[in-house]
């Protein structure tokens, strides 16, 4: 029986990676340097991680992007796409306005357009004035301070793609015959729900 092509990953036909080119090389060590350097530097750090996901260039050593960021930095494809959405925002500001401090202050504009965050956030930093931004000022400019049943329903959410995660990277190491690191992240699974 032919393989359903609709299936990620399944093939029965063996697929040629390309390997990198000595530019390439240099320039995912480049990239992976920043990450280990600034991983405090949320936006360097997401510029870095969209980088090597956009040129692949974690393809010689990891079958896809999941794998890459489970096994080389210990986050999942969720977070390491939070970090991506947070550098395309921040990237949208102009010079002359306050960058944000942290990567959970543009949290809240993931599920808006890019563009919404670029003009809303030089009206969050005046309403902040001399002081911090806070979760509380970000949340009460976006109308997002009186909706705390939804945001118990996102955290449901939340916790339905760490479950997906977690199911991806167990078939991931399998397919790859890496047991040990399949019952590593079962046990991952397991805690997840008895906690």
């Amino acid at each position: 029986a032919a393989a359903d092509p609709a299936v990620e990953g399944k093939s029965t036909t063996l697929e040629v990676v390309r390997p990198l080119t000595a530019q390439e090389k240099q320039q995912l060590a480049k990239l992976e340097k920043v990450i280990d350097d600034k991983l405090e530097d949320f936006f360097e750090v997401g510029s870095a991680i969209m980088e090597i996901k956009e040129k692949e260039l974690y393809r010689e050593t990891h079958k896809n992007f999941n794998t890459y960021c489970h096994e080389r930095w210990g986050f999942g494809r969720s977070y390491a796409n939070k970090l991506i959405g947070s550098a395309e925002r921040i990237k949208l500001l102009p010079e002359n306005v306050a960058k944000p401090a942290n990567e959970f202050q543009v949290r809240p504009f993931l599920k808006l357009e890019p563009e919404e965050f670029r003009d809303k956030w030089p009206e969050i930093v005046k309403t902040a004035g001399e002081g911090k931004v806070t979760s509380k000022i970000v949340a009460d400019s976006l109308g997002l301070g009186k909706k705390k049943r939804k945001k118990r329903k996102g955290q449901g959410s939340d916790q339905k793609k760490e479950v997906n995660e977690l199911l991806a990277t167990i078939r991931a190491s399998l397919e790859e015959k890496k047991v040990d690191d399949a019952l590593k992240h079962l046990g991952k699974l397991e805690r997840l729900f008895k906690g």
